[in-house]
């Protein structure tokens, strides 16, 4: 148990000292119920129990060690003690040893907000039993304890609001409505506010129609009616006169409704506003001729109440965003809510600093949208007219003007000078690091920026054909699920593909036109995201182009308005620079492969596809720099002459390409093999010993006897003889020796009679 939040709710239910409870009749009924002589109501705080109600006992507080009810609240449940005098716990408690000489206990838990506060509990001098029915019905009790509490809390604080109400300038009154509405409540202070007494309007012998005007009585009228039909809330202004004085009060009222939809009541505040009305009534005649020629020069005009949150506007304001004047909500909601998402803060920065004071003026631009689904670029400009006692603003008032042509114009010219920086700093950053995608990656948030959008992606086409796929080379970094953590990965990897085009963006590879789609859905290629994925609300897909081929692709989402064809062509440059990027890096890529090949051809033997006579020396010479036992060996084609010269070259070749198989197989890595020239080939094997190495020469030997070529019809035999060096430590060894060496080995193989392995050393 959290004994501290427990303590809290008893400071929060004024349980402490604050609340009464009035629950000594209860308890007298309690004893006389259950037959005993004390009979309280308890609540545990840190350090005493302090009793809200009791019975048969002038005790009003006590020790928290020392009380029974403790233990009750420690445990959470109810507690009996039948004999207290003969109970190891409660003994020597000196409230058993003194008065009030408790022998009996039993308790049931008081909770409130789930929390143990006290218990209700039945005390006797003499000890007996209590049955389970009995403490049930204790149990029960205390339920309802609980609830009592709960509900003198909520009274006490209705009766503080009250209090607050009829000390403060604001009058309360409720209508209930049956088959008419009838006040059943005002607040005392409505006298001293409105000058008509709340025992005279309860009683009904002065109506509230009595004392408003005609007009008056038509606003009224319509606010109820408003409420008949369903409005929950409306704001009016009343003029109220009386034998003593004539004053403007604003009202606002709340409807409360039953389950089937009917009113049942009216709440309202009314609160004296003639010093506001005077002043706007002084102030319209002032500046009548001001708004006439506000009017005559275009300009817009504001005027907000911030008290009242009522925000006048003269009708070129509702013209410059399209809006009916007679239908202008003057709400300070309705304006913002006018205002581009991206121009937001900033207008609500700019307002703060003014109303704070740090400002002299509120002046900005910003968009707004028009009726017609565009944005107007608006100039404002704005001051303080009026404040309260403390200083605190309660009135600003200023102009619009539409500077949309004006600021259109500049944000195209400075668009364009952002694109052709972002254009350099692209290619600057390739050539800096001839890296395409860390380029990409480098400019996507200025790409985002410069086109207004929420997402984009620069894709690159790798592969012909049915293979082909799209490389993501940047792309906004969005994670929202395991899945796409997976794709997360792979991008950061850059090993991200896109490889089905039947979708939004593969539209624009397949065709190689510019995608616009403006309303999600609306377009033939368009899919659901996957769950859980930010809404792709519009989607712009940009072709990257080399001669007519698609070699890539831009795709942007989410912009704010919509996308167009001038979008497309005022990115075109950018397009064009990425396509030289792609087209430099498709170079550098057929260079590369062309080199590699080159390389290939040079190292490699032609018909047997091993290392040729260079290659071999060049990796002898890599082979040098490591420490290890090895030998060098050249192998021979016994009798290759008498192969071709009875069976015919292209017989020779299928030989020689046969033992190469064998070679190859037989000395894999780090094993090196080489075809010198002719029958010749030569290998570097690595071993412990030159016993090892020699087993497995000779079974590469024997491997070859024990293999045959079939030429046709013909079958044909071969053998190899094998001479070979061995290499202590092949460490800095002069492989040129070496194969001289080698190349003894083999004459003496051959003088020896063929098919054999001999070793120099």
């Amino acid at each position: 148990m959290d004994d501290q939040t427990r303590l809290k709710t008893i400071d929060d239910f004024m349980l402490n000292t604050e609340l009464p409870l009035d629950l000594d009749d209860l308890m007298v009924i309690l004893a006389e119920a259950y037959r005993v002589p004390i009979a309280l109501i308890g609540i545990v705080g840190q350090y005493e129990e302090t009793f809200k109600a009791r019975y048969g006992t002038d005790l009003s507080r006590i020790n928290r060690e020392d009380a029974f009810c403790g233990h009750v609240v420690d445990n959470q449940t109810p507690l009996v003690v039948k004999n207290a005098k003969e109970d190891p716990r409660f003994a020597n408690n000196p409230l058993v040893t003194g008065e009030p000489h408790i022998c009996f206990y039993a308790g049931t838990p008081i909770e409130i907000n789930n929390q143990v506060v006290g218990a209700v509990c039945l005390i006797d001098t003499e000890p007996r039993e209590i049955d389970e029915k009995r403490l049930r019905l204790l149990e029960r009790v205390g339920a309802l304890v609980s609830q009592h509490i709960t509900l003198s809390r909520e009274h006490e604080a209705l009766k503080r609001e009250h209090g607050l109400i009829e000390k403060s300038p604001i009058v309360l009154a409720t209508w209930r409505y049956d088959t008419s509405l009838k006040l059943v409540h005002i607040s005392k202070n409505s006298e001293r506010v409105l000058g008509i007494s709340a025992n005279d309007l309860l009683s009904g012998s002065v109506e509230f129609s009595d004392v408003i005007t005609q007009e008056a009585e038509n606003a009224f009228t319509f606010a109820m009616q408003a409420h008949m039909e369903g409005v929950e809330s409306h704001s009016c202004r009343l003029q109220i006169t009386t034998p003593s004085r004539t004053i403007w009060v604003s009202m606002i009222s709340t409807a409360n409704f039953r389950e089937d939809g009917a009113l049942y009541s009216v709440q309202a505040f009314l609160f004296d506003t003639s010093d506001q009305k005077y002043v706007e009534d002084k102030l319209n005649k002032t500046n009548q001729r001001m708004r006439l020629l506000l009017e005559a020069s275009e300009l817009g005009t504001w005027d907000w109440n911030l008290a009242a949150d009522i925000n006048q506007v003269n009708k070129r304001w509702c013209d410059i965003v399209g809006i009916e004047y007679e239908y202008y909500d003057t709400s300070s909601r309705f304006f913002r809510q006018l205002i581009h998402p991206a121009d937001y803060v900033h207008v609500e920065k700019k307002l703060h600093d003014h109303l704070k004071g740090h400002t002299s003026v509120f002046n900005t631009t910003f968009r707004m949208k028009h009726t017609n689904e565009s944005w107007v670029w608006v100039e404002s400009y704005g001051k303080t007219v009026e404040t309260d006692e403390s200083g605190k603003p309660i009135r600003i008032a200023g102009i619009h003007r539409d500077i949309t042509d004006r600021m259109e114009r500049e944000l195209h010219e400075k668009k364009k000078t952002q694109l052709l920086q972002f254009i350099n700093k692209t290619r600057a950053s390739y050539l800096e690091s001839n890296d395409l995608t860390l380029a990409s990656q480098t400019v996507l948030p200025e790409l985002i920026d410069i086109s207004d959008s929420q997402f984009a992606f620069i894709g690159q086409m790798k592969g012909t054909g049915e293979s082909s796929r799209l490389f993501i080379h940047a792309i906004s970094e969005i994670v929202w699920d395991s899945s796409s953590f997976t794709q997360y990965a792979e991008y950061k990897k850059r090993n991200l593909y896109f490889s089905s085009f039947d979708n939004l963006f593969g539209t624009t590879i397949v065709t190689g036109e510019v995608t616009i789609s403006n309303v999600s859905g609306s377009h033939p290629n368009s899919k659901g995201v996957p769950k859980g994925h930010p809404r792709i609300s519009r989607f712009l897909g940009l072709p990257i182009k080399i001669k007519e081929r698609v070699v890539g692709m831009i795709g942007l989402a989410n912009k704010f308005d919509a996308y167009t064809v001038q979008d497309a062509q005022f990115l075109q440059p950018l397009l064009d620079a990425l396509a030289g990027l792609f087209y430099a890096v498709e170079l550098e890529e057929a260079r590369a492969i062309a080199e590699e090949k080159l390389r290939f051809l040079a190292m490699t033997d032609s018909l047997t596809g091993l290392y040729n006579r260079r290659a071999f020396l060049d990796e002898c010479s890599t082979v040098s720099q490591r420490h290890g036992c090895a030998c060098i060996a050249l192998i021979d084609v016994d009798y290759f002459k008498m192969v071709n010269d009875t069976y015919g070259h292209d017989a020779g070749d299928q030989a020689l390409i046969m033992i190469a198989d064998k070679i190859a197989k037989h000395n894999l890595a780090p094993s090196v093999v080489a075809r010198l020239g002719g029958e010749e080939f030569a290998v570097v094997v690595f071993g412990e010993t030159k016993d090892e190495i020699n087993v497995h020469l000779e079974a590469l030997r024997v491997a070859v006897e024990e293999s045959a070529l079939t030429y046709g019809k013909d079958v044909i035999n071969l053998t190899i003889s094998i001479g070979a060096a061995f290499i202590e430590d092949t460490f800095g060894a002069d492989f040129s020796v070496l194969l001289s060496e080698a190349d003894k080995s083999l004459y003496l193989a051959k003088e020896d009679g063929r098919n054999k392995v001999v070793w120099v050393n």
